[in-house]
């Protein structure tokens, strides 16, 4: 099972991920295009770059772990390119971020 850890990681990594998306998409790159400013993409680019490279590695080793059904790796991966999707995965991932925490109790307990 999935440590609640690597969840928590992955999801933080997805909202810091979809928010620089949003950056990028809607104050960066209208102020280069239309106003002709282009520090915005100059400088939330490369941090956008960083963030989804965290995210794709923290996919890797969560669903490495064993216990991702394809579908939701799939899932995540389409979330993590259109705008707000990350937002939309965050509710699957704080399910099981939920549900991992409620087996190592079980555990624990036995």
């Amino acid at each position: 099972m999935l440590e609640r850890a690597q969840i928590r990681r992955l999801r933080i990594a997805s909202l810091l991920e979809g928010f620089s998306l949003l950056l990028l998409l809607f104050v960066a790159v209208p102020a280069k295009h239309l106003f002709g400013h282009p520090l915005g993409v100059q400088v939330i680019g490369p941090v956008h770059g960083f963030f989804f490279v965290l995210f794709l590695w923290s996919l890797l080793v969560a669903s490495s772990a064993g216990g991702w059904p394809r579908g939701e790796v799939v899932r995540l991966l389409l979330g993590s390119i259109l705008p707000f999707g990350a937002f939309v995965n965050a509710g699957l991932l704080r399910r099981k971020e939920e549900a991992s925490g409620l087996s190592a109790e079980t555990e624990a307990e036995s």
